[in-house]
């Protein structure tokens, strides 16, 4: 019974229970024995005229487990600690609760690993149990791995007789093989074959770097853990068949930095007797033994924890994943292969992450595997680098520097800043160097200074580096003075860049000394220059006491959605200096709002003194959209970001410069035309799916007219769909990761295709071609979103209402505009831009001036 088939069913039986029930109290019991009697298959299938209720499913499933006995609830409230439910109904507790956290129900029911066999793998979908009780146990489905009868593990002897094959996935936002990657990968080398996988699309000639290093390399677009990757690598590239071929696979974690020689590790490993092994093992329940909380031995911590069966999905231990080892008796299990292959789709959260590994783990101490360990011990609340991490690290006993835990550093341990010297005795300079580079390049820089600010005292007592709360921060906000002359600019609250207007208007008085310019950060590293210029991450004490004091504050979207501190729009003046000329309807001219949406968005615009606009059009679709602010303070100055549009290339900054170059080099030569679709609420779901015959279509497309397509999608889409589907053609990267001005784009770009996004009349600044990708015109403009303008009434390009519509104007794109039709792009031009000058930022300033000048003055 398929899992669609078993819903309708399941449905239909709590239909005709949930109204028994309603007829007479306990009357449905008759119906769940004689159900638990002869199965959901028996049952009549037919769906319901009305679906059940979320309720009457749950107190229905509920029921089921109940009568059928099938959770044990001695086990499982005896737990160590033991599990106390509100109401002490542990049947209830598991159909609500404890199955999501995957608690088994008994000692005899494996839920993930039954999930995942039986199932869609889906821990939110059907319960598990249930499935058993009404199906699965009536045709034999087995509720837990089948334990091997016979396993006697070996050493693999010495190292140089091993056939091993490595499986490294590295990922690097700028498309990029670090050197620390190649460092690694040349000393995995030295132990096997190493197979490598750059799991986000790579810069021409990266891969290249690792010639002679590897036996193989690929690159392909991969989200999820190190052994979901480890997978993808295993089944779709390398191959199970090539595999077993070898004594041993190991999988390589790429968030860490090698820092000592494997030849320890390798050694040590090959000489134990087990069919795989990590380098350490963790548990969350393990608090230390005795008085003085000290380790035990990992015989030991197997024996307590990793079990056959448990209850508790924490009573499992937990591998380190930085390096796993499956021997050839383990890679040869079928049963292996699903579970890891059941990771490939499951992309997402961490939570979803550590259950798979998790679920993996379960599986091979269920069968009988066993688990060789390189660390011998377990330590309390041990992580690589905690209390005890660099001691780990310098005694030799693990060999990597985890880079997510020296950023977001969760145990909040001080003086994470002085790495370098807790290392540098031992670690040559120029590898400490490569790490630097990297761990600066690609991580958070929010999370990294707010790791490394946690210090010691000179006291000894620990500085946490903690900002106000937002109570405590409000009342020093209405207390504190407010300097005109002091200017916030938080960055974009959806990419973090520092890009676009704000970053704009900061240029116009970057080099002024009478004005303090504050710029906070999030995610991004912000890098400018400038006289009186201070930068530090918005969620710092620094960033309160600075924005406490600014009267400007210059927003993108919100003040509330850009600043995550309560800050009264009394006594600061918020410039909103928006992102673009809107064609869509959004905020409070958004078709359907309901009255709560509404007094939000209401009081969120409330906080706006001005908003900057394009031209007198413009200005009547932005008081419309940003009610209540009115017309008059629609400030008609021109896009300060446009400035970088119509500026002359040597008068740009030099990133701006620097940008533009590398963006030529990618091109090389080609004809760049951009597609950069707006934001949709399905995301995913609602964009267009291009198949096979139209993806090859404009692969030719490309090749006949020397073309190439760079594709940037919206700032609040995590989906990804477009990119998904043009990067294997060869399409380019623009997001706003590897090119945060959108300006250079438009300056470089030959032509642009979007749906609904402001860029489509912002691109009309430069005079070249533009068209819509229109697929769903009517359903976007009168159900989603709605538009403020009839497309076809003030775009000079065309609007293509279908995949063959799009594919004829991609083949006149490049044509020259007759007369009529350059006439006819400028007086559209000229309905959304009051100016076509440089000089909108010098604008904005003025008016921003004149607010406390004319107050000096009077």
């Amino acid at each position: 019974m398929s899992p669609e088939v078993f819903l309708q069913q399941w449905q239909s039986f709590v239909a005709r229970w949930a109204d028994a029930e309603r007829t007479e109290k306990g009357s449905g019991a008759h119906l769940i024995d004689g159900l638990l009697e002869h199965g959901l298959a028996h049952q009549d299938g037919e769906a319901p005229t009305t679906a059940p209720s979320e309720t009457d499913l749950m107190a229905c499933e509920i029921e089921v487990v109940r009568r059928s006995g099938a959770v044990d609830v001695a086990a499982y409230l005896g737990t160590d600690p033991p599990l106390k439910p509100r109401d002490g109904d542990a049947v209830r507790h598991f159909c609500q609760r404890g199955r999501t956290l995957l608690r088994n129900p008994s000692l005899d029911f494996d839920l993930w690993w039954y999930l995942g066999e039986h199932l869609d793998g889906d821990v939110d979908g059907i319960n598990p149990l249930l499935h058993h009780v009404l199906v699965g146990r009536f045709v034999g489905l087995p509720t837990r791995p089948e334990p091997l009868t016979e396993n006697v593990p070996a050493p693999l002897g010495a190292s140089g007789a091993v056939r091993r094959a490595c499986l490294v996935v590295g990922a690097d936002p700028d498309g990029l093989v670090a050197p620390h990657v190649v460092r690694f990968v040349r000393e995995l080398g030295r132990f096997g074959d190493v197979f490598y996988l750059g799991r986000q699309p790579l810069l021409d000639g990266e891969l290249e770097k690792l010639d002679g290093l590897v036996v193989e390399s690929w690159e392909q677009r991969v989200d999820d853990s190190a052994t979901a990757k480890g997978a993808i690598l295993a089944r779709d590239l390398v191959g199970w068949d090539t595999l077993e071929q070898y004594d041993e696979v190991v999988i390589v974690d790429d968030d860490h930095y090698l820092v000592r020689p494997l030849d320890e590790v390798f050694a040590t490993m090959d000489e134990r007797a087990c069919d795989w092994w990590a380098l350490r093992v963790t548990s969350p329940r393990f608090l230390g033994e005795g008085p003085d909380r000290e380790p035990i031995g990992v015989d030991e911590a197997k024996r307590r924890y990793l079990k056959p069966s448990s209850i508790r999905a924490n009573e499992t231990l937990t591998r380190d994943m930085a390096i796993t080892a499956f021997r050839a008796p383990v890679v040869a299990d079928p049963g292996f292969r699903r579970v890891m292959e059941r990771m490939i789709p499951r992309t997402g959260s961490t939570r979803m992450t550590r259950r798979h590994d998790l679920g993996l783990t379960r599986y091979l101490a269920a069968r009988g595997y066993e688990l060789g360990v390189h660390d011998d011990v377990l330590r309390p609340n041990d992580q690589p680098f905690g209390p005890t991490g660099f001691e780990l690290v310098e005694s030799g006993r693990y060999p990597l520097l985890s880079r997510s835990y020296l950023v977001n550093n969760p145990d909040r341990i001080p003086d994470f800043a002085r790495w370098r010297v807790r290392l540098g005795a031992w670690v040559p300079g120029d590898v400490l160097d490569e790490i630097e580079a990297h761990l600066v390049r690609v991580s958070s820089d929010a999370s990294l200074q707010r790791s490394f600010a946690i210090v010691t005292r000179e006291d000894g007592t620990v500085d946490f580096h903690d900002p106000m709360t937002p109570e405590e921060f409000q009342v020093v906000d209405e207390t504190v003075p407010k300097y005109d002359h002091w200017w916030a600019f938080p960055v974009c609250a959806y990419d973090h860049t520092f890009a676009g207007n704000e970053r704009a208007v900061f240029d116009e008085i970057r080099d002024d000394p009478s004005i303090k310019k504050i710029i906070l950060t999030k995610s991004r590293r912000i890098d400018v220059t400038g006289e009186n210029v201070v930068i530090v991450p918005i969620e710092s004490p620094e960033a309160q006491y600075y924005l406490a004091r600014s009267r400007f504050v210059f927003v993108k979207h919100t003040l509330t959605g850009n600043v995550p501190w309560p800050m009264s729009a009394i006594t600061h003046d918020v410039i909103n200096l928006w992102h673009g000329i809107p064609l869509k309807r959004f905020g409070m001219a958004s078709a359907g709002l309901d009255e709560e949406t509404r007094q939000t968005l209401m009081t969120k615009h409330g906080y706006s003194r001005a908003v900057i606009v394009s031209s007198r059009m413009d200005a009547l679709a932005m008081s419309a959209a940003f009610f209540p602010v009115s017309y008059p303070d629609m400030w008609p100055t021109g896009l300060p970001r446009n400035d970088f549009v119509t500026r002359p290339e040597e008068q740009l900054p030099d990133d701006f410069r620097a940008m533009a170059q590398r963006l030529r080099d990618e091109v090389a030569g080609r004809r760049l035309v951009m597609f950069l679709p707006t934001f949709r609420d399905g995301q995913g779901e609602s964009q267009y799916q291009f198949d096979e015959s139209e993806l090859a279509r404009l692969a030719k497309w490309a090749e006949r007219h020397n073309a190439v397509i760079g594709v940037r999608e919206h700032m609040a889409d995590r989906g990804r769909t477009y990119s998904r589907a043009l990067m294997p053609l060869g399409a380019i990267d623009l997001s706003a990761h590897r090119y945060p001005d959108l300006e250079i784009l438009y300056r470089e770009a030959d032509a642009l295709i979007s749906d609904y996004s402001s860029c489509l009349v912002d691109f009309l600044l430069t005079g070249k071609p533009v068209m819509s990708f229109a697929y769903d015109y009517e359903r976007y403009s009168n159900a989603e979103r709605g538009l403020f303008y009839q497309l076809d009434r003030v775009l000079p390009g065309p609007v293509c209402r279908s995949f063959e519509d799009l594919a004829a104007a991609l083949d006149t794109v490049f044509d020259p505009l007759t007369p009529e039709q350059a006439e006819e792009y400028d007086w559209k031009r000229r309905i959304f831009f009051d100016h076509l000058d440089d000089q909108a930022s010098w604008r904005v300033v003025q008016r921003v001036k004149g607010l406390y000048l004319d107050e000096q003055r009077s």
